[in-house]
């Protein structure tokens, strides 16, 4: 597959594999002139580009069962999730911040590691994935939490697959434009360490497609879908 032609199509839509075609923690495990398809290392995520139903098939049932896939231009894969064993399929968006320079920040937030005792605030609040997954969030090296004082009134990460999410502002603390100044904030941090910043967003998830807008990150055209196994 020309993989450079291919994603000249739709950036956006690609980025996530663009980088990961740069990140040492990927592999290409399979490859033909329609499809290509990436291995990360930890072994449980395959990403791919797809354009084909029937070959499609064959590659996602030669995958452990345990494994979710990120799969965009394949048209029929989501009618035909269930089918593949999948359990789940989310539809979604991807964005992309395709500047160079570094978002101004202007919030009375205090943006930082978050404190250990918050937590469970966090567990209480984000819902996808377990809680041995969401520890590794949490105490990763790119999750930030705004804080007031001592209060802790949001958060915003970056999963460990590499793209940005979780973003939330507990309800007491929202329209303040402290998710905006959460946003900013990493991708600040991801252009530091030399990252590309995008996030995949579930296409009715309105407010965060409106924040990606505001901010200027670029949307992409086509669908890409999360599907995964188990509960």
């Amino acid at each position: 597959m020309d993989f450079e032609a291919l994603k000249k199509t739709d950036p956006a839509l690609y980025a996530d594999m663009d980088a990961y075609l740069h990140n040492g923690e990927w592999q290409i495990e399979y490859e033909s002139q329609t499809a290509l398809w990436l291995k990360w290392n930890r072994g449980w995520l395959r990403v791919g580009a797809e354009f084909d139903l029937d070959e499609a098939r064959r590659v996602i049932s030669g995958l452990p069962e345990h494994n979710a896939i990120v799969i965009r231009g394949c048209e029929g894969i989501a009618e035909t999730a269930k089918e593949l064993g999948f359990t789940g399929c989310n539809p979604c968006k991807q964005v992309v911040y395709e500047g160079s320079a570094p978002f101004p920040v202007s919030t009375e937030l205090l943006i930082r590691r978050p404190d250990r005792k918050d937590f469970p605030k966090f567990l209480e609040s984000y819902h996808y994935g377990d809680e041995e997954e969401l520890r590794e969030d949490f105490e990763g090296p790119d999750f930030l939490g705004g804080y007031l004082g001592d209060e802790f009134v949001g958060y915003i990460g970056v999963h460990n697959d590499g793209s940005m999410g979780m973003l939330h502002v507990f309800p007491p603390y929202r329209r303040r434009g402290y998710a905006d100044a959460l946003y900013r904030t990493l991708i600040n941090n991801q252009l530091k360490k030399g990252r590309t910043p995008f996030a995949q967003i579930i296409i009715d998830n309105e407010k965060s497609l409106r924040l990606q807008k505001k901010l200027g990150l670029r949307i992409s055209d086509g669908l890409l879908y999360w599907m995964w196994r188990g509960q």
